[in-house]
């Protein structure tokens, strides 16, 4: 008697048969050919890398998704890419050392993650991005992300989106201010991320005199900071009035935040944006601003990114960096979905 051979594929892989193909490769020709207007030149990089290298520029949530496995021949540790924007920073450390800043990189590569819990959760990802290494941030650069960003999604032929704009600073030097240790900030930080407001209101008022009446009302109303642009930033900045710490660095951010998103409305694209000051995504690896990008009726994000101006440095080159990267399945999705 026979045994019959497992021909299935394992949990978190599927085939992509010749309709969505051709749909991903249009998507994909469409936002690269936007990039490539940009000044954005392709790179290609390889499937693994020494886990120790792809580590260094790897942020908290992506550290512990990576697939490892022992090379049989050296027995070095493997992994494949969860992600690219470290590939691309050990490159332009490497092999594009000594070359004139700015560098603009894009990419189309698929990424291997484990699966985040619930139905549905793909852990390989395809993924179309771009990546701005310069010697300096600043507004502008920023700006043009968002504006690049946006304009291939709709050059691939996506129509109700919005991105959500926010600055990593903003929070940071709120929950700095505090009088906490980082185990309560961190405790204060995953519920932000829920926007949790009645569990944060439990969390902070178990803290007693460590935080005043008017730091809990700022905390718990970082939940509600998201919608129209301007109306947003007044709220933020009302907000900040009589808060002690690093209130500066909190109000730079807000008008950083205004700066990019008057050059971006300017373009004739503040339809397609909006503010979330209490965004967190990220908190230990982002630097500035940052902004993910949702469709109508689709749940995933299609794009997230940002500015990580720490993460070049972790590969020996000095330099400031902001890039982001389309799930480029969500965004064929969101194709299918339009009107």
């Amino acid at each position: 008697m026979t045994t019959k051979s497992n021909i299935s594929l394992p949990d978190g892989v599927r085939d992509i048969l010749q309709g969505e193909a051709e749909s991903i490769s249009r998507a994909e020709a469409a936002m690269l050919s936007v990039m490539r207007g940009y000044g954005f030149e392709r790179v290609v990089t390889p499937l693994i890398e020494y886990v120790d290298v792809l580590s260094l520029g790897l942020g908290s949530e992506l550290k512990n998704k990576v697939l490892k496995f022992i090379d049989p021949t050296t027995g070095d540790v493997m992994a494949i890419r969860p992600d690219i924007t470290p590939q691309v920073a050990r490159m332009a450390a490497t092999r594009l050392k000594g070359a004139e800043l700015p560098l603009r990189l894009c990419y189309n590569e698929s990424v291997l993650r484990y699966a985040e819990e619930g139905p549905g959760k793909s852990t390989e990802i395809l993924q179309t991005g771009a990546e701005y290494i310069s010697k300096t941030a600043s507004v502008d650069i920023d700006a043009m992300m968002i504006i690049m960003a946006i304009e291939s999604l709709i050059e691939a032929g996506v129509r109700n989106f919005k991105l959500d704009i926010g600055d990593v600073s903003f929070v940071k030097s709120i929950l700095q201010s505090l009088s906490l240790d980082e185990d309560e900030r961190r405790s204060i930080k995953k519920l932000l991320i829920k926007k949790d407001n009645s569990g944060l209101k439990e969390v902070l008022g178990s803290f007693g005199d460590k935080v005043n009446e008017k730091e809990c009302s700022l905390v718990t109303k970082l939940t509600d900071l998201y919608g129209d642009n301007k109306d947003v930033l007044k709220k933020g900045r009302s907000l900040l009035e009589g808060i002690g710490g690093d209130v500066l660095t909190a109000t730079k951010s807000l008008d950083y935040i205004e700066e990019v998103t008057t050059i971006v409305s300017d373009k004739g694209y503040n339809d397609h944006i909006t503010i979330d000051l209490g965004e967190v995504r990220g908190f230990d690896y982002y630097t500035g601003i940052i902004f993910e990008g949702f469709s109508t009726n689709l749940s995933e994000a299609i794009v997230g990114g940002g500015r990580y101006d720490n993460l070049m440095e972790n590969y020996g080159l000095k330099a400031a960096s902001t890039g982001f990267a389309f799930n480029t399945g969500a965004v064929v999705k969101a194709i299918g979905k339009r009107p």
